[in-house]
C-alpha cells in the first residue's frame, strides 16, 4: 500500500465517523420543541428535500409545505426572514424555513406545524423569533456537513488523480503505440466516456478505444469528421475545450454527445494533436476535474510520443522499435513463422555534407525515411538507428523476399540521385539482410547479424545487398573492422590523406585574426574526399586513431613551421581535434610535446581541442600533459562541449582558452527554445569564466543570427565557410589577415611623396 492510499483511508475513516446520525438531528427536533412547546409536527430536510429527521407521522402532514418550499426556493435570500407560513381552520399552521449559508447557498429546510390557536395565529415573524437559536446551530451544523461532503469528494478526486497518476507511470514510453494505446483507455475509465480517441496527425496516428459492453452509436464517419473539428480547435485554440452541447459548424442540430478535447504537445509546446474524450448526452456534463485529468494524460502522451518517434522522421526510436518489434515476436510460434530484417545505412552521407552542405543532407535522410516507410508491407516497423542508419523488421516474410525488398529499396534509392548547383547528388543504400526464425530466434541476434551484412556491403564497395544466412558471426564482424584498419594502413603509407582548413569567423563583427579547424580526409580512388570520423569509428581499433592523430599532427607542425615567417607578418590561429584514444596514451603526449617545441612555431598559433566527455574521465592524467605544452604556446579548447555532465568542472579544472558547443544545439538553435536556453546558458558561463564560444555546424543565416544574439563568439560551418586545402589557405593568409583585422570602414591613408630619379 502507498503513503497516499494509507492516508487516503485514515482520512476517509475519520469523515465517515463524522456523519451525521439520526440522533444528531433528532436532538435538534427536541430543541425545537423546547423552544416553542406546542409543536405537533416537526421536519429536517437537506437542500435536494432529503428528510434527515421527523417526527411521527410529520413527513405525510407537512409534506406540501416542505414542496412549496422546495419550488420556491430562489438562489439567495429574498428577505430578513426566508420562509413561509400556511394556516388552515382544522389543521393549524404549518410554518418552514430555509437554511442558507454564509454565501447564501441553500443547506437545508426546517418544517413545523402547529395546531389550531382558540385565541390568536402566531405569525411568521414571531415563531421564527422563538426557534431562531435552534435554526442558528443547525446552520451551523449543515454548513460544517456541506464542508465535510466537499471535502470528501475532493479527496476522492485526489484519490483518483493518484491513482492516475501511477497508471500513467506504468505506460512505459519505449512501448511505443502499446503504451498510447494506454492513454484512451484511462481517459474511459476515470472519465466515465463511452469513446475516447488520441489523434497525431503528423504521425498519422489515430488510437480509439471504446467502452466495453456499452454500445455508444458513433458511427465512423460521423467520429472522423468530429475527430477533425475537434483536432483544427485544439491547433487554433491551444487549450482544453468542453462541448456539452455538441454541434458541428453550419449545423444547429444538437449531437447525442458530449465531448472534451485537449491539445496534446511536444517537448517545444508545439500542438501536435488532440486527446478527445466522449460521453453520451443523457451522461453529466464535463467539469473542470475532468478536464484536468485529461490534460494529465495529454502531457504523458505527448512525452510517450517524444521518446517513441524520432523528431525528424518521425519513425520509431531504437528503443521504442526494439520494444513493439520483441513484443509482435512474442505471440508468434517461431518454427512456424519467419521474419525478415533489414539494416539500412546511406552511403557516404558526410560526402553529401561536405559537397552540399548539411541541410541537403538533412533532405536525403527524410527523402530515404520516406522510402521506407512507403515501400514497408502490412506491419512492417521502421527505426532511425542513428543519424544515416535504419532498420525494418518485415513480419511473415522469409529471409529470400526480404532481400528482394532490400533490393528494390536499393535501386529506389538510386533514382534520388541528380544534381544540385553544378554538384553531382549522389544517394545509394547499403542493405544487410537478416532473419528471426527457428534457427535464429533472439531479435538483438538478428539485429547484429543484419548490421554485419551492413557492414560487408560498405566494405565491398557500396550501394548493394548482402544476406547474413549464418556462420560465424564474429569472423564476420572483425573482417568488417579488419578491412577498414588496413584501408586507412594503407592511406597512411601512400600518402592518400589530405589536410583541410575549415574557418571560423566572429559573430559579433569584432576585427580578430583568422582562425581554421584543421581536418583530414582521405581520398578514395575516385576521388572523392572521405571523413575519417566514420573509418576510424567503425574500426573501433585506437591503435589506428592515435596513429591518425600522429600523422596529422606531424603534417600540421611541418606546414606551419614552414611558413613561421608568414605567420609572424600575418598572424593565424590554428586548432586540431585528438581522439579519445590519444588523450589516455602517455607515449602520445611526450611525442607531441617533442614535435610541438622541436617546430618552434609562434605561441598561440596552435590550439588542440579535446573532446569533452573523454578530458573529464582522463583529466588527472592530462593536466600535468597540458601544463607543459602550454608553456611552449599551446592553446587548448573542449568539444562537443554541453554533452557530459561535468561541464562546468571542466571548465573550472581544464586551462582551455575555448569551447566548442555540441552541433546538436546548433541545428535547431533558430526555433528550438531549449537548444537557445542551453546555448544562451553555455556563453553565460564562458563569459564568467573569460573564455571564448563557438557555435559548430552553423548551416544557415537564420542560425549564425540567432547564434549571434544570444552572444557566441565564434561561428563555424558551411555557411561560414568550407574546408579549403591546408596550403592554399596558408598561401592566401595575407588576404586572410586583411579582412579579418578591417573594421568595415575606409582608413585615412597616409599620402607618400612621390620620388623622382633622375
Amino acid at each position: 500500500m502507498t503513503t497516499w492510499s494509507w492516508l487516503a483511508q485514515r482520512i476517509w475513516g475519520i469523515l465517515n465517523g463524522m456523519a451525521a446520525s439520526t440522533d444528531t438531528w433528532k436532538s435538534y427536533g427536541q430543541l425545537l420543541s423546547r423552544l416553542l412547546p406546542n409543536i405537533s409536527h416537526s421536519l429536517l430536510a437537506s437542500s435536494d428535500g432529503k428528510i434527515l429527521w421527523c417526527s411521527e407521522a410529520a413527513e405525510s402532514f407537512v409534506a406540501p409545505t416542505l414542496a412549496m418550499l422546495l419550488s420556491t426556493s430562489a438562489n439567495s435570500r429574498q428577505c430578513e426572514i426566508d420562509g413561509l407560513a400556511e394556516f388552515h381552520e382544522l389543521r393549524g399552521s404549518q410554518f418552514g424555513f430555509r437554511i442558507r449559508g454564509a454565501l447564501g447557498e441553500l443547506l437545508g429546510f426546517v418544517v413545523i406545524a402547529i395546531p389550531p390557536a382558540p385565541v390568536e395565529r402566531r405569525t411568521l415573524g414571531a415563531v421564527h423569533a422563538l426557534i431562531k437559536p435552534a435554526l442558528d446551530c443547525l446552520q451551523s451544523e449543515l454548513a460544517a456537513r456541506a464542508s465535510i461532503g466537499e471535502l470528501r469528494a475532493d479527496l476522492a478526486h485526489s484519490s483518483r488523480g493518484v491513482d492516475l497518476f501511477q497508471q500513467l507511470s506504468a505506460a512505459v514510453p519505449s512501448e511505443g503505440l502499446d503504451a498510447l494505446g494506454r492513454i484512451p483507455e484511462l481517459a474511459i475509465e476515470h472519465l466515465q466516456g463511452v469513446v475516447a480517441t488520441l489523434l497525431i496527425p503528423g504521425r498519422n496516428l489515430t488510437v480509439s478505444r471504446s467502452q466495453p459492453g456499452r454500445p455508444h452509436g458513433i458511427d465512423a464517419e460521423l467520429l472522423a469528421q468530429m475527430h477533425h473539428h475537434l483536432v483544427t480547435r485544439a491547433q487554433l485554440h491551444g487549450c482544453t475545450l468542453a462541448a456539452n452541447k455538441l454541434s458541428l459548424d453550419g449545423s444547429k442540430t444538437a449531437l447525442p454527445f458530449k465531448a472534451l478535447s485537449t491539445p496534446v504537445r511536444d517537448e517545444a509546446r508545439r500542438v501536435i494533436g488532440a486527446l478527445v474524450v466522449f460521453r453520451p448526452d443523457s451522461d453529466d456534463d464535463f467539469q473542470l476535474r475532468d478536464a484536468e485529468a485529461l490534460e494529465m494524460l495529454a502531457c504523458r502522451a505527448g512525452q510517450i510520443v517524444q521518446s517513441s518517434y524520432d523528431r525528424t522522421t518521425g519513425m520509431l526510436t531504437p528503443a521504442a522499435f526494439m520494444a513493439q518489434a520483441t513484443a509482435g515476436l512474442a505471440g508468434d510460434d517461431k518454427r512456424a513463422v519467419s521474419h525478415g530484417l533489414l539494416y539500412i545505412d546511406i552511403d557516404q552521407l558526410n560526402v553529401v555534407n561536405e559537397n552540399h552542405g548539411m541541410h541537403v543532407g538533412d533532405e536525403v535522410i527524410l527523402g530515404v525515411a520516406s522510402l521506407l516507410c512507403r515501400r514497408g508491407r502490412q506491419g512492417t516497423l521502421v527505426a532511425r538507428m542513428a543519424g544515416d542508419r535504419f532498420i525494418m523488421f518485415l513480419p511473415g516474410c522469409g529471409i529470400e523476399p526480404a532481400a528482394r525488398i532490400a533490393e528494390e529499396l536499393r535501386a529506389a534509392a538510386v533514382n534520388m540521385s541528380g544534381v544540385r548547383g553544378d554538384k553531382p547528388l549522389l544517394v545509394s543504400l547499403s542493405i544487410g539482410v537478416s532473419r528471426i526464425g527457428e534457427r535464429e530466434p533472439r531479435l538483438e541476434h538478428a539485429v547484429a547479424a543484419a548490421e554485419i551484412a551492413c557492414r560487408t556491403a560498405k566494405e565491398r564497395g557500396r550501394n548493394r545487398v548482402e544476406v547474413f544466412y549464418g556462420g560465424d558471426k564474429g569472423a564476420a564482424g572483425n573482417r568488417g573492422g579488419a578491412g577498414i584498419v588496413a584501408q586507412i594502413t594503407a592511406a597512411l603509407g601512400t600518402d592518400s590523406f589530405e589536410l583541410l582548413a575549415q574557418p571560423l569567423l566572429p559573430l559579433l563583427a569584432v576585427p580578430a585574426d583568422p582562425r581554421f579547424e584543421i581536418v583530414v580526409r582521405m581520398r578514395a580512388a575516385d576521388g572523392t574526399r572521405l571523413s575519417l570520423d566514420k573509418l576510424v569509428g567503425a574500426a573501433e581499433n585506437p591503435e589506428i586513431t592515435r596513429k591518425v592523430d600522429r600523422w596529422v599532427i606531424e603534417q600540421t607542425l611541418a606546414r606551419l613551421a614552414a611558413c613561421r615567417d608568414t605567420l609572424r607578418l600575418h598572424p593565424a590561429k590554428f586548432s586540431l581535434t585528438l581522439a579519445a584514444a590519444s588523450l589516455a596514451d602517455a607515449e602520445f603526449w611526450r611525442l607531441l610535446e617533442q614535435m610541438v617545441r622541436a617546430s618552434n612555431i609562434e605561441p598561440g598559433t596552435l590550439t588542440l581541442e579535446l573532446p569533452e566527455e573523454a578530458a573529464s574521465a582522463q583529466i588527472n592524467r592530462i593536466l600535468p600533459c597540458m601544463d607543459r605544452l602550454r608553456e611552449a604556446g599551446v592553446r587548448f579548447a573542449l568539444y562537443n562541449f554541453g554533452r557530459g555532465l561535468h561541464s562546468l568542472s571542466n571548465l573550472n579544472l581544464l586551462p582551455v582558452s575555448y569551447v566548442k558547443m555540441d552541433g546538436s544545439f546548433s541545428r535547431d538553435l533558430a526555433y528550438n527554445p531549449r537548444s537557445q536556453s542551453m546555448v544562451l546558458a553555455i556563453t553565460k558561463l564562458a563569459t564568467a569564466f573569460g573564455i571564448e564560444t563557438v557555435a559548430a555546424n552553423v548551416e544557415t543565416d537564420a542560425i549564425r543570427a540567432r547564434a549571434a544574439e544570444l552572444g557566441v563568439d565564434f561561428g563555424q560551418g558551411f555557411f561560414i565557410g568550407r574546408p579549403l586545402p591546408l596550403d592554399d589557405v596558408i598561401r592566401d593568409l595575407p588576404l586572410y589577415s586583411c579582412f579579418a583585422t578591417s573594421t568595415g570602414r575606409f582608413d585615412r591613408a597616409v599620402v607618400k611623396p612621390a620620388v623622382v630619379n633622375g
